[in-house]
């Protein structure tokens, strides 16, 4: 596919983008257990917006079901979506790596195994969350040497080292939960079932100002694509940008999983693809890498409640499904790539 490159095009497709994410959304607010036809949903939120009656619009029980379970589960897709893949292209900017990402660098396994411990400790969990999330990332950035030239091999080992150990410790933790073990197993999966209001507007209040700061420096991501070397040339201080990036990027995994669960390669697929589609120019493909992030999200929750009928799968395993596979292509085509 030819790389389109004039400003006209790119917001055509922000455009093209944003409606299928807002159609989408409705038709996934149609979608579970329950079924509900797409044209009631479209009335609900027509007449709510417009501050409207719409309880005798649908039935008592459609209508809470729309309300109180399925638009605030709606809504956390859509953040989680975003957080996941903005994110990933944000380490594989900052270590220069097609095969970096919050989940396979181990960063999301440590925000799991500090909200783990929150959860039982009864705390904040997603402040448990954010320092498991910033110690993993002390361990790979030590481990795989971010100064200089990161190998690929170090890297993944240093990551896949981090997951097993914090998974590890996260399962002791179910062994021993007594009572809540069942629930804590769920939420490790990847479950986006505990959405709520509350939820979606702490998400939202960190998700909006932290975005907005990685599209403010989108051009120092650029140059550090370009590498270490030439983006100091430039002006740029990659060392505090880099702590500034892993301390947000931190910050926003670790909220997001510690209301959702680890959801495993939505920063590895949607970047990489992204920039196969339309190049690695950050000014324009960050907009569209999160859209696709919220696409592919509601993609794989949809599936998640439909595939079963009345019970759910957790929608960590479906993200694996398409994930596991596409990360085998990306290690079959550095290995040809090192041949060369």
């Amino acid at each position: 596919m030819k790389k389109p490159q004039s400003a006209k095009t790119f917001y055509k497709i922000y455009g093209i983008l944003a409606v299928v994410t807002l159609v989408l959304a409705i038709l996934s607010i149609a979608i579970g257990a329950s079924r509900i036809h797409p044209f009631d949903v479209c009335k609900v939120l027509f007449y709510s917006l417009l501050g409207g009656d719409y309880k005798e619009l649908v039935d008592a029980g459609q209508l809470m079901v729309i309300i109180q379970l399925r638009i605030p589960r709606i809504l956390m897709a859509l953040l989680t979506g975003i957080n996941l893949a903005v994110t990933g292209a944000i380490y594989q900017a900052l270590f220069k790596n097609d095969m970096a990402d919050p989940f396979m660098l181990g960063i999301s396994s440590g925000a799991s195994l500090g909200a783990g411990i929150g959860f039982m400790l009864g705390g904040f969990s997603p402040l448990y969350a954010f320092l498991g999330a910033l110690v993993a990332n002390i361990l790979v950035n030590t481990l795989a040497g971010t100064k200089g030239k990161t190998s690929t091999i170090r890297l993944l080992l240093s990551g896949l080292a981090i997951n097993y150990f914090f998974s590890a410790i996260l399962s002791l933790i179910r062994t021993y939960s007594d009572n809540k073990n069942l629930t804590l197993f769920a939420w490790g999966m990847g479950s986006l079932s505990g959405a709520s209001y509350p939820r979606v507007l702490l998400l939202s209040l960190l998700t909006f100002p932290i975005l907005c700061c990685f599209f403010f420096y989108r051009k120092e991501l650029n140059l550090l694509l370009m590498g270490e070397d030439a983006a100091k040339a430039m002006g740029v201080d990659v060392l505090k940008l880099r702590k500034v990036f892993l301390i947000l990027s931190s910050l926003l995994i670790a909220t997001t999983v510690s209301f959702t669960g680890t959801i495993g390669f939505v920063g590895l697929i949607i970047p990489h693809m992204v920039r196969l589609l339309f190049g690695a120019n950050y000014r324009k493909t960050l907009p569209i890498t999160g859209l696709l992030g919220m696409i592919f999200v509601l993609c794989c929750d949809n599936l998640s409640r439909a595939l079963l009928g009345s019970s759910e799968i957790p929608i960590g395993i479906i993200t694996s499904l398409f994930g596991a596979p596409y990360f085998m292509y990306l290690i079959y085509k550095e290995r040809k790539r090192s041949m060369l």
